[in-house]
């Protein structure tokens, strides 16, 4: 009796292992396909003499897939134009991810709320294991400012919160709502800033009480950061152009 409750837990978890490894499988045949398909295209260009494919064009990738992991965005999130979000990562309506930052989902799941910002150079990693036992997932909550220059790893940092440039937050450390981060502050693995608490220093202490028009303050930022975030994404094209740039550079080849 034992053995049959328990069998289909066991045919399902082996499914899900042959499953994920046919995915990989699959990824990794395309892209041989992929190489190969580039490797002949430059014997072809060698063959008529040809060299354009030796020009040095950027390769970076806002939205890098790891296998069978994949970035989610809503389509009114702003990504700038090298900023990078690769693997596991999910991210919510009318949030941006700022110039130079980096959310990088390899080891477990990032997910950013809706109306929630990463500021520029920022780093959002996510960790393999919490020292404290709680998930190693990386999750920010709905109208959560992330300052310019932070490393966030593994932590959680719960709705309407702050974090002030440049600041730490270690694996398993938790933000509570309207809590608030000063610049260049430390939160080891594991530490809280509880509920309406400002914090700084390294490691991170309590310094007081967040007033009631400082609270009311938080959203109107977060709003503010999404509006500028609209203006910037504006700007760019929802496709490449970088096609534009390999013709000019076809076009001058040929006149030498």
């Amino acid at each position: 009796p034992e053995f049959s409750s328990s069998c289909p837990q066991v045919c399902a978890a082996h499914y899900g292992c042959r499953l994920g490894a046919m995915k990989r499988v699959l990824v990794g045949v395309g892209k041989a396909l992929r190489d190969t398909g580039q490797a002949v295209e430059r014997m072809g260009m060698r063959a008529q003499d040809n060299w354009i494919f030796q020009e040095k064009i950027c390769r970076h990738r806002a939205l890098m897939n790891l296998f069978d992991q994949r970035p989610k965005l809503r389509p009114s999130v702003f990504v700038a134009p090298n900023a990078s979000l690769i693997g596991n990562v999910s991210v919510m309506d009318e949030s941006s991810i700022w110039y130079g930052a980096v959310v990088r989902g390899d080891q477990s799941p990032v997910d950013i709320g809706g109306k929630s910002s990463i500021g520029d150079r920022s780093v959002v990693l996510s960790a393999s294991v919490n020292p404290t036992g709680f998930a190693a997932k990386t999750s920010i909550g709905d109208w959560v400012t992330v300052g310019q220059g932070c490393v966030l790893r593994g932590c959680t940092v719960d709705n309407f919160a702050v974090v002030g440039d440049g600041c730490v937050i270690g694996e398993g450390a938790l933000v509570e709502t309207h809590g608030m981060l000063e610049a260049g502050s430390v939160l080891p693995a594991g530490g809280l800033v509880p509920r309406g608490e400002v914090h700084g220093g390294n490691p991170a202490a309590f310094v007081r009480k967040l007033e009631k028009d400082e609270i009311a303050a938080i959203e109107k930022k977060a709003e503010d950061v999404s509006m500028s975030a609209k203006k910037h994404a504006d700007e760019f094209l929802a496709y490449s152009n970088t096609y534009q740039l390999r013709e000019q550079l076809g076009t001058a080849a040929g006149k030498i």
